[in-house]
């Protein structure tokens, strides 16, 4: 007799049951099924056990699409922290923040979760693309109450206080003195701020932010990441920002990018003219 095949739903059972035994094994096979498991993850998305709500999360995260966003939103919502800040941080890399700014149901749920505490760079990121006079109260409250704890923006990201993210999205949402106070915390931003800051160079829409965080190309400060150790001189702070201002600008080089090795002065001041000509002052 034919074995019977066994249905998208049972692989998701059956993974997260031995997930439960402690084998997770089967779990980080499960975004191989693609959208078409999305639906069977929804029940582990709110269960009790918040180490399977983390499993989900994280399934969501590599499936993405648009059957994943509905959960991802919902679990923006979840009584634990790490989870809100997992959903988030999904949305965030795995999404295009204006294509986000159309679902009427994830403003408030990014308010929500940043009223709720412990507010995630994130969440406070996304909520710079939902103009709405609540939204900003949220974000001048996370400056005033969270402003001095610190967040980032992935697991292996740089390290910042929350005020730097909030003061982001509260300069694209055309708050001056927020963008006042960003402008002063560029002008002495430490290392870990300006990687942040390279990082996030999509969410700065203000031509005079740009403006200011262009400095960075003249960055000699090494980073991590690049070489690898003993291979050839570390990466520096101007070299990242080449990448992050020509992806961000959209600007046309005549050479090409790559995450592990310098820029000559000639590229970086190349970059530099396309700056000045691509953005006002």
């Amino acid at each position: 007799m034919a074995k019977q095949a066994v249905t998208v739903e049972q692989q998701v059972e059956q993974a997260f049951q031995a997930a439960r035994k402690g084998d997770f094994s089967h779990i980080g096979a499960l975004p191989k099924l693609g959208p078409s498991a999305v639906p069977s993850l929804a029940p582990y998305l709110r269960d009790a056990d918040v180490g399977m709500r983390r499993e989900a999360v994280a399934v969501l995260a590599v499936i993405g699409g648009a059957k994943s966003l509905p959960l991802l939103v919902e679990a923006l919502g979840d009584r634990e922290a790490e989870i809100r800040e997992r959903a988030a941080q999904a949305l965030y890399s795995r999404y295009e923040p204006t294509a986000l700014a159309r679902d009427k149901t994830l403003g408030p749920a990014l308010r929500s979760s940043v009223r709720a505490g412990s507010p995630t760079a994130a969440s406070l990121l996304l909520l710079g693309y939902f103009p709405d006079p609540e939204n900003e109260r949220a974000l001048r409250a996370v400056v005033e109450q969270f402003g001095d704890e610190p967040t980032q923006l992935s697991d292996s990201g740089p390290l910042v206080t929350v005020a730097l993210p909030a003061r982001i999205a509260l300069s694209q949402l055309g708050d001056r003195i927020a963008r006042d106070a960003l402008l002063r915390a560029i002008d002495g931003a430490s290392l870990a701020e300006a990687e942040f800051l390279l990082a996030v160079l999509r969410d700065v829409d203000s031509p005079t932010v740009l403006h200011a965080i262009k400095k960075t190309l003249d960055d000699e400060r090494e980073i991590a990441g690049g070489l690898p150790s003993g291979a050839g001189p570390r990466r520096r702070l101007r070299d990242a920002a080449v990448e992050a201002f020509v992806r961000r600008l959209n600007l046309k080089v005549d050479f090409k990018l790559h995450d592990s090795r310098r820029h000559s002065d000639e590229q970086i001041a190349r970059v530099r003219r396309l700056i000045d000509g691509s953005i006002p002052r």
